[in-house]
């Protein structure tokens, strides 16, 4: 089926975040964006900052939004309490106050209903009223699914963050696509020729990460001795689907690069989920081929220290899952959107989104060792020239001021 890939409308003036807006915006609309991962993950700095920046842009364009999470329970209810509270603390430290709901479930994600569930945040009677009077929920990663979506009237829409986990049936979960439109994706090459990601029969709007601009500082070169960095989890996983073995194991991807450090002759760090006590010797692995270690719950343990994290390193270099790469599904990486508007360039694996997106000056890309390595010396070698080029490529293609606007109008608003 083909697909529509959304536009950019044209440059808006630049905008200031404001403080707040009012009860009812004068755009008339009333937006529900939900999630289900930003409770369970105080920690994720980098994380957090991801929605925010939808959130920030719809403040600043003045539109009438509410954002809902839910919430699967654990085994410790003090835990869970403890996690609820720092979700509102933080929402209401970037003035949301007023306009977030919690409904903590009394079952797994996919049996949960409305009724069952425990509303935090504002009672089930007025959250039933904002649900039922919204013109448009924004369901991202299918945080909403049957029976709790048909609570919802007006038009559902789904917002992919990780394109393949869906549309392929090794990950079907009865996500109920049919009874979402539009279907948003950050994989740029779906429904492409040279894509492997089915479409489920599905028409899919593309669009970039999207980035609050006012957010990010171009901040001052950090120095030739700071090093290339990035935020990442450590994970193993690997699936077997119709005679592939298909790796979403960000372990695999790294180690693939584990020379750069000696090749290049320059510090290299990375922010990942590994252990001190790690007993599979990875840590030691790393260690010893020269990468320097941090912990992410650490120095992006909140949107403002990851923020300080990227504008600390000279450029980013990012390992996408090999999933990514392998089926070619044109996926870039939202922190790499936020390490170009910090001024920071990207040296990036492709998965095929330099078809879309111009390379060379500011994100550079490689498919192998040896042209990583030419990137790094690339970047080093014309930092000045990249740096303001990074910034000018998140100007020019993440801007929430463009693409917020853009998926509206997809949604029929």
């Amino acid at each position: 089926m083909p697909q529509r890939e959304l536009k950019p409308v044209m440059e808006m003036p630049s905008i200031a975040e404001p403080s707040r807006i009012s009860p009812r915006a004068s755009s008339g609309l009333r937006l529900i964006l939900a999630n289900a991962s930003l409770a369970k993950y105080p920690e994720g700095g980098g994380h957090w900052a991801v929605f925010l920046q939808y959130l920030w842009g719809l403040r600043a364009l003045g539109h009438d939004f509410f954002w809902l999470e839910l919430l699967e329970p654990s085994a410790d209810p003090a835990r869970d309490r403890k996690r609820i509270e720092i979700f509102f603390r933080r929402f209401q430290r970037y003035g949301f106050a007023g306009r977030v709901a919690l409904l903590l479930l009394d079952r797994r994600p996919a049996d949960a209903c409305f009724e069952t569930a425990a509303a935090h945040g504002m009672s089930k009677t007025q959250l039933k009223e904002i649900i039922q009077s919204a013109d448009l929920v924004w369901n991202f990663c299918c945080a909403l699914r049957a029976p709790m979506l048909a609570l919802f009237k007006g038009r559902r829409a789904f917002i992919d963050l990780d394109p393949g986990m869906v549309q392929l049936p090794l990950f079907d979960r009865a996500y109920a696509l049919c009874a979402q439109d539009p279907l948003f994706t950050v994989g740029s090459n779906i429904g492409e020729p040279d894509c492997q990601v089915p479409t489920a029969g599905r028409s899919w709007q593309r669009f970039w990460p999207i980035l609050y601009l006012p957010y990010w500082r171009a901040g001052a070169d950090p120095g030739p001795r700071a090093p290339f960095t990035s935020v990442t989890q450590w994970t193993w996983d690997e699936y077997w689907h119709e005679q592939q073995l298909l790796s979403f194991s960000k372990r695999r991807a790294y180690l693939k690069y584990l020379d750069m450090p000696q090749k290049t002759g320059r510090p290299f760090e990375l922010a990942a989920n590994i252990h001190p006590g790690d007993q599979t010797g990875d840590r030691e692995l790393l260690q010893r081929a020269g990468w320097r270690l941090a912990t992410p719950n650490w120095v992006a343990r909140s949107p403002a220290k990851y923020r300080e994290y990227i504008e600390r390193s000279r450029a980013e270099f990012c390992c996408p899952k090999p999933f990514y790469r392998q089926f070619h599904t044109g996926w870039f990486s939202d922190r790499s959107a936020a390490y170009l508007a910090s001024g920071r360039p990207v040296l990036a694996e492709d998965t095929g989104f330099s078809k879309h997106l111009p390379t060379g000056r500011g994100l550079l890309t490689f498919s192998d060792l040896s042209e990583a390595v030419a990137g790094a010396g690339e970047i080093d070698g014309n930092y000045p020239l990249h740096r303001r080029a990074a910034r000018e490529l998140a100007e020019e293609y993440f801007s929430s001021a463009k693409w917020l606007p853009a998926m509206l109008s997809a949604c029929g608003r």
